[in-house]
C-alpha cells in the first residue's frame, strides 16, 4: 500500500523570551518536543546544578524519574528550592518513590504511586480558571482528546493544602486521581509536579 505520513498542527503560544533549562531523567521525548515547538532548552549537568547561575532561566524542567537517575539532584535539591523561592518555575515530571524524601517545598507523598492507563478517560476540570490553564495557552477538555498512550504515571497518594490540583481523571473502577498536575506557589516562584505521560 502507499506510504503515507499524517501531520497535525497545534496552535501553541510560547511566552516571549522564554529561557528553559532541562535536566535529563530516564526517558521521555519532552526535550525534542520543546525543540519542535521552537524552544531550545539548555541541558544542565551536575556542575550547573551545583554552582551554576540558575536564575537566568525562567523555568527548569526535571525529566522523568530524574531523582532516581541523578543523585546530584538530591545533593543540591536546596539550590533548586532556592531558585523557585527567588522567582523561578520548577517543573518536576513524574518520579518514583525516590522522590519521597522531602524534596518538594511542601508535604508530598508518592507512596504507591498511581497510574491512569485509559487514554480516553474523562478529564474533570476542578479549577478551570487556574492561571496555569489560561496563559500563555488556554488548556481545556479538547486538549485531552486524541491522547495516545496512558494519561500518566506517578500520581501521588497525598499532598499538603499548599498544592493546587486543577483537574482529575481516573480509570474505570479507580478512585479519582487529582495529582496529574500539582502547583504550589513558593516564595516568588512556583513548584510544579506533572504526572501526565
Amino acid at each position: 500500500r502507499p506510504a503515507t505520513y499524517k501531520a497535525s498542527g497545534a496552535d501553541v503560544k510560547i511566552a516571549p523570551g522564554l529561557k528553559v533549562a532541562y535536566v535529563v531523567g530516564t526517558g521521555g521525548d519532552v526535550s525534542q518536543s520543546l525543540v519542535d515547538l521552537g524552544v531550545h532548552a539548555t541541558f544542565l549537568n551536575s556542575q550547573d546544578i551545583a554552582t551554576g547561575n540558575l536564575s537566568k532561566y525562567n523555568v527548569i524542567i526535571l525529566g522523568i524519574r530524574a531523582y532516581s537517575a541523578r543523585p546530584d539532584l538530591a545533593t543540591y535539591n536546596q539550590r533548586l528550592l532556592n531558585y523557585v523561592h527567588r522567582g523561578g518555575v520548577l517543573i518536576v515530571q513524574y518520579q518514583d518513590r525516590s522522590f519521597d524524601h522531602n524534596f518538594a517545598p511542601y508535604p508530598f507523598h508518592l507512596g504507591r504511586a498511581q497510574t491512569v492507563t485509559q487514554e480516553h478517560c474523562k478529564v474533570k476540570f476542578l479549577e478551570p480558571n487556574n492561571p496555569a490553564l489560561l496563559w500563555p495557552n488556554r488548556i481545556g477538555p479538547a486538549d485531552f482528546r486524541s491522547w495516545i498512550e496512558e494519561r500518566g504515571h506517578g500520581y501521588p497518594e497525598s499532598w499538603g493544602p499548599q498544592w493546587q490540583a486543577p483537574f482529575e481523571m481516573h480509570d474505570k473502577l479507580q478512585a479519582p486521581q487529582k495529582g496529574g498536575l500539582l502547583i504550589a506557589p513558593y516564595g516568588k516562584g512556583e513548584y510544579v509536579y506533572l504526572a501526565l505521560a
